[in-house]
């Protein structure tokens, strides 16, 4: 399972009925950006912290708090708790909605 098809699943909840194709791939898009966004942010928090070397798995431990990071920002991304995917949504959709011709 990629980090993508889970972390869809907040945005996903928003969609309505009257959403175009194009508006749920961008309502996907955005949900998949901001679980890549989140995963970034956990892995650099991770490397910040100090290791002691008495009990450093090596790659083993790697492995494993890499799929940790995916795992966790997944369920960030997908439970829609900081709104960074439906911000960036709302401003994608406005800036490539169809503009009404007023004279």
């Amino acid at each position: 399972m990629d980090i993508i098809s889970e972390a869809t699943a907040g945005l996903k909840g928003n969609t309505n009925s009257t959403d175009t194709l194009k508006e749920r791939k961008l309502r996907e898009a955005c949900a998949g950006f901001e679980a890549l966004m989140l995963k970034q942010i956990l892995t650099l928090a991770r490397q910040s912290v100090p290791k002691s070397g008495l009990l450093d798995g090596g790659y083993g431990e790697e492995m494993f708090q890499s799929i940790h990071d995916d795992q966790m920002a997944q369920k960030m991304a997908g439970s829609s708790g900081l709104g960074f995917g439906d911000m960036l949504y709302r401003q994608l959709s406005q800036a490539h909605a169809p503009q009404s011709k007023e004279k």
